[in-house]
């Protein structure tokens, strides 16, 4: 409304104008007095054909140069504009309209660098009678998630600025910037026997005898497995989740609960978690994946290169939370899982209060190396008494103060 009623007083601002100089020049008389209203006159002609330029039939393209990259990474951006009759534009304003998540900046290892920000992107044309215009852009430093490109607007008008069009193009585009990774060296976990147990380390055969329940399908699943009654209950392709699938020789844990707003610790921990679940996949070795928060979030260890981007593609979209980290949860999760496996925990924050719980987890076999995510002057000492505490109670149970260093590297002491 308020647009509308913007644009009808200019309107009438115009016409107002140029009759107060043709009255002027019809009382006055007088070679300045004409001079000044027949120069308005092609003035109040460009300005009621731009009001009749149809700036809604420019034809937008827009393409990225990649669809998909690493935080940290850099897209190309190029916008094209074609128009059909060559009109004659003083100036023609373009804004490349995305989310605004694009507007915060990472470093060069993935990391937000919260201090910047980029400016929404602009650009001023002069085009004149060009019926074609491009215009190139970079995003750098790209943060992680999912991102979308949605419209493009156009304005333009006047050199005096009395009227001024513009036009919104639906352009919707996803750019996906997947979590970065980080050269980790992880030392093998150590075997864990019990009386009449083997070796948590050893890999299982695949059984799929004993259907545990159904998830959603996804690639790389064989034809076999769908549950055609569950996919028409829940009008999608469900798929049957086995026994064996559950269970995982070595669980990668990610705390998504943060004692309060840290975006960089956040996201450096979810870097040092993919970067373990990589590594460890490279292995061949079965892998789950799990996310604690408010509820937990199992990805099952199966399926080999699907699996492996099912959980890059949680973690490109995963937020933190702002709750204080419990290892309540990451035992209560495990109490459900075969015992013996080799869990890598990654987490913001610890407390002295966990060591009992940690001393209950090694008790049920369960070989526990926590990741623990904090600025270099953090490691106080308190968090030194913890890990002298955590220490003693076995060697297969430490815990490491992740640094942001050019080479991180986890391993287990002997």
């Amino acid at each position: 409304m308020k647009d509308k009623l913007r644009f009808a007083f200019k309107l009438v601002s115009i016409f107002l104008l140029a009759i107060i100089l043709f009255c002027y020049s019809m009382f006055q008389g007088g070679f300045v007095s004409w001079f000044l209203f027949y120069a308005y006159v092609p003035i109040l002609f460009y300005v009621l054909l731009v009001l009749a330029y149809p700036l809604g039939k420019w034809k937008v393209e827009r393409t990225l140069s990649k669809s998909s990259i690493k935080s940290g990474g850099e897209v190309t951006v190029d916008i094209t504009l074609t128009r059909g009759f060559p009109f004659p534009l003083v100036y023609l304003q373009m804004e490349d309209l995305f989310d605004k998540t694009l507007l915060k900046m990472s470093r060069s290892d993935g990391t937000f660098q919260p201090a910047e920000s980029r400016r929404i992107k602009q650009r001023i044309l002069f085009p004149w009678f060009r019926r074609h215009l491009h215009i190139q852009y970079v995003l750098d430093r790209l943060p992680r998630g999912e991102h979308s490109f949605y419209q493009i607007r156009l304005r333009t008008g006047d050199p005096f600025q009395l009227v001024e069009k513009e036009a919104v193009f639906d352009n919707r585009q996803q750019l996906h910037v997947y979590p970065a990774e980080r050269e980790i060296m992880v030392g093998n976990p150590n075997s864990v026997f019990e009386e009449g147990a083997a070796i948590a380390y050893a890999p299982r055969s695949k059984q799929t005898s004993v259907v545990s329940g159904i998830r959603e399908y996804t690639p790389g699943d064989r034809f076999s497995w769908i549950d055609w009654k569950a996919s028409a209950r829940k009008q999608g392709m469900m798929t049957k989740e086995f026994e064996q699938e559950k269970s995982a020789d070595v669980l990668v844990v990610l705390d998504r609960r943060v004692a309060q707003l840290a975006d960089d610790l956040f996201e450096y921990a979810i870097i040092i978690a993919f970067s373990v679940y990589r590594k460890l996949k490279k292995r061949n070795e079965q892998v789950g994946f799990m996310s604690l928060g408010q509820t937990a979030k199992w990805l099952p260890a199966s399926m080999g290169s699907a699996q492996l981007l099912r959980v890059q593609q949680y973690l490109t979209t995963v937020r933190q939370e702002v709750d204080p980290p419990r290892l309540e949860a990451l035992a209560a999760e495990l109490s459900r899982q075969p015992k013996g496996a080799t869990v890598y925990y990654v987490t913001t924050g610890l407390d002295g209060g966990d060591l009992s719980l940690m001393r209950k987890l090694r008790q049920n076999g369960y070989v526990l190396t926590v990741l623990y995510i904090c600025h270099d002057a953090e490691l106080g000492t308190k968090e030194k008494n913890l890990l002298q505490g955590v220490r003693q109670l076995g060697h297969q149970l430490d815990i490491y103060p992740i640094q942001k260093t050019a080479r991180t590297e986890v391993q287990r002491n002997a």
